[in-house]
């Protein structure tokens, strides 16, 4: 399968520093951006996937570059085998939300750090679907915009989209750290355009528009541009993969 990516990891406007990243296959980026093409093997693996960190500023950095390089990791020396992905990666996430809930009470810290994790992972001729947290996957085919994770939080009464915001579910964070993982063999075709993103866009942007952008050509600049637009209110990362 190949791929034509755009991705940025981006402060917004109103954050001091920025929680989230964002990994390419391995090519790591906070406050950056990259655009690549590339075929997914058949005998080894690629991934896109955004981890939205929290707990605070530096712990917050620290959990979801934690997260992104423990899964390269992992992968690299085939911790995570073909037969088993399934477990071995649900094994990953429990292991990484272990680490981080750790590390965060020998610190003493009053707020556990831990991030989100999403994206799409090849795999040995597979296609796998992951989530924790409410980071998003969609995918775009034929003028439709359709959410292919689920968010796992509740939203406040307050009609601020960005406020009284809880988790059930993450990496760290005092939780187990379950992640969904599925199957997205057959269902990805030529065409259609995968987008991987942090609540800095989803929140900021309802899906109609950002249907009706990715209907119009938009690139994953556009796509911040929107965000900042309607007040960047959260650190913003955004994947964008065409599939050729």
């Amino acid at each position: 399968m190949k791929l034509d990516i755009q991705a940025l990891c981006h402060k917004g406007l109103v954050r001091d520093g920025n929680e989230d990243a964002v990994s390419v296959g391995g090519l790591f980026l906070r406050d950056d951006s990259a655009e690549l093409t590339v075929e997914t093997p058949d005998d080894g693996f690629f991934y896109l996937l955004v981890s939205d960190g929290m707990g605070g500023h530096e712990a917050g950095e620290e959990a979801s570059e934690f997260a992104l390089s423990e899964i390269k990791e992992q992968l690299a020396l085939n911790q995570i085998q073909p037969d088993s992905f399934e477990d071995d990666v649900r094994e990953a996430a429990r292991y990484i939300s272990f680490k981080l809930n750790r590390l965060a009470a020998e610190r003493g810290q009053a707020r556990p750090m831990g991030c989100t994790l999403t994206g799409v992972l090849w795999h040995y001729g597979r296609t796998w679907l992951v989530g924790a947290g409410d980071s998003r996957t969609y995918r775009f085919r034929g003028g439709l915009l359709r959410q292919l994770t689920v968010d796992e939080t509740d939203r406040g009464l307050t009609g601020d989209p960005t406020a009284d915001k809880r988790l059930h579910n993450c990496l760290g964070g005092g939780c187990e750290g379950r992640l969904a993982v599925d199957s997205l063999d057959g269902k990805l075709l030529p065409g259609d355009i995968l987008l991987v993103c942090s609540d800095g866009l989803c929140d900021m942007v309802s899906d109609e528009d950002i249907e009706q952008a990715l209907a119009a050509g938009a690139s994953a600049t556009d796509l911040l541009r929107m965000a900042c637009e309607a007040g960047g209110a959260d650190n913003i990362s955004i994947i964008i993969a065409k599939i050729l």
